[in-house]
């Protein structure tokens, strides 16, 4: 007969054998400080991006700008265009090659750069960075030099993720991929190539992006797709990445400043293969009576500046 007596000592020795064999909870850090359970690897929102333990540079407001003397210079946005990117210790980390413009937001949201060779990226391969990498990680921009520099070891820049030279922004499935390995390294803030101008929401998104490369020499027309000039150079706040203006030389060969806000990128010209071109989202009167300049050095003056926000804005 079945010894009813054994039964509590049956339970326990089974309680036991179970519990030895369930897996073991694994506790990791999130890339925020946090902590959270998990059963395999580190979680980064993106399998094509690698997941990195790095601790994030120290913050600031803004770039620094050396030497403060020399600020002018390096608001030409084409100017930059020729820098190099260095990181930690002086480290050569590349060139840049070009900038993403949020256009309706008016601010340079990543920068493009051709990757030196110590970083052993692949070759045709270029990497795409946040500029807040720059402005609010400790970055600076030097006219003496005419560098960038990020806050940011040779290690980590060349893990980041590499992409084609002649990437095209649209469909822009790359750019959840750059922010997914640039989170865990870097503070980054929800800017993006969104257009949140208007109320857009992320359900029906819009968005206006554009190397700076193609709006440097860009067609501005009215909404008849007139011609009414021609980009020539572009105002930059340097120390946040903001774009005020736009050097436009008009049909009479004289220079007015622009706005970026007054003009618009039609939906057609953001095709991959076409040309970007710019419509005017004001009274073609108001551009053609706007305050001309004596050249582009001009417009990059602060006083300039001022008078051409006062004749937009009135």
């Amino acid at each position: 007969m079945f010894n009813f007596r054994r039964l509590p000592i049956l339970f326990v020795l089974t309680a036991f054998i179970l519990a030895a064999c369930a897996p073991a909870s694994q506790t990791r850090t999130n890339s925020d400080g946090g902590r959270a359970e998990s059963g395999g690897e580190v979680a980064t929102g993106d399998s094509s991006a690698p997941a990195v333990k790095a601790k994030k540079p120290p913050q600031t407001n803004a770039a620094g700008i050396i030497p403060p003397e020399r600020r002018e210079e390096l608001t030409r946005l084409s100017s930059l265009l020729k820098f190099k990117l260095t990181g930690l210790d002086g480290a050569a980390l590349g060139e840049i090659s070009d900038f993403i413009i949020n256009t309706c937001e008016t601010y340079i949201i990543y920068f493009t750069v051709d990757p030196a060779r110590n970083l052993q990226v692949a070759g045709g391969q270029q990497l795409i960075i946040p500029f807040e990498v720059v402005t609010i990680n400790s970055g600076a921009l030097d006219a003496e030099t005419q560098t960038i520099s990020i806050y940011m070891t040779s290690d980590l820049v060349a893990a980041a993720p590499a992409f084609a030279d002649d990437l095209a922004l649209f469909p822009n499935t790359w750019e959840e991929t750059v922010r997914a390995y640039w989170l865990q390294v870097a503070r980054v803030s929800p800017l993006t190539s969104e257009c949140k101008a208007g109320g857009s929401d992320s359900a029906n998104a819009v968005h206006k992006i554009a190397y700076a490369s193609q709006l440097l020499g860009a067609e501005l027309k009215d909404g008849n797709q007139v011609l009414l000039g021609t980009v020539l150079e572009a105002v930059l706040e340097p120390e946040s990445g903001k774009l005020g203006f736009y050097v436009v030389k008009l049909l009479d060969d004289t220079l007015v400043m622009v706005p970026l806000g007054q003009t618009n990128i039609p939906k057609e010209a953001l095709v991959p293969g076409q040309t970007i071109e710019l419509v005017l989202l004001s009274e073609t009167s108001l551009l053609l009576d706007a305050p001309r300049i004596a050249s582009i050095e001009k417009a990059m003056n602060a006083q300039t500046q001022s008078e051409a926000r006062g004749y937009w804005n009135k």
